[in-house]
């Protein structure tokens, strides 16, 4: 216990706020926010069993999320990107080929047909960096976008960065079915 509060002293030292899961269980970040897409604006971060889940949502305007979430003790593992446009954006979409027929309404051949056109969106990046660091850079407008991962078993703590348009403030993130809100931005969970 000594340990523990030592290392929260420290850590609000040099500048995160530490979320005491030892004391506190794991309730600050049992269950899913409640948030809604293109009307809220921030971070969701939540778990349930042994899955992590970070989200985020924009009220409309294009907006820049970058970050980490890093392991202390052991490794992050299966990570899921989560993005509702499929990574992938239909502008214009395809046609199929018709049969043309002839004078008399005999099919002479096949014509036309165009594949559709799409978008791809290369400047969102969510990668491993390493077994125990998630890095993401992305831009999203009106939608909910974010990733899942899982924990080793001796992952001791997590580090979470949460920055939206190059600023990080606690009160763009929301944790557990309580909506509630780290003491600082960046912050760490201690898992043990």
């Amino acid at each position: 216990m000594l340990r523990l509060r030592l290392a929260t002293v420290i850590l609000a030292a040099i500048g995160f706020a530490a979320i005491d899961l030892g004391a506190a269980g794991r309730e600050p970040f049992e269950g899913k926010p409640s948030f809604k897409e293109g009307r809220d604006l921030g971070y969701y971060v939540w778990t349930d069993g042994d899955t992590w889940h970070v989200r985020w949502t924009t009220m409309g305007a294009m907006r820049h999320f970058t970050g980490t979430v890093t392991s202390e003790g052991g490794e992050l593992k299966s990570l899921k990107r989560i993005d509702v446009e499929a990574e992938r954006k239909v502008i214009h979409p395809g046609r199929a080929p018709h049969v043309v027929r002839g004078p008399r309404g005999r099919p002479r051949g096949v014509a036309g047909g165009r594949p559709a056109v799409v978008e791809t969106r290369e400047q969102d990046h969510i990668q491993m960096d390493g077994d125990h660091r998630i890095r993401f850079n992305a831009r999203t407008d009106d939608d909910i976008d974010g990733y899942d991962f899982k924990l080793s078993r001796d992952v001791r703590a997590l580090r979470f960065v949460l920055e939206i348009d190059g600023a990080s403030r606690a009160v763009d993130v929301e944790t557990g079915r309580n909506n509630r809100h780290p003491e600082q931005n960046p912050f760490i969970v201690q898992l043990r």
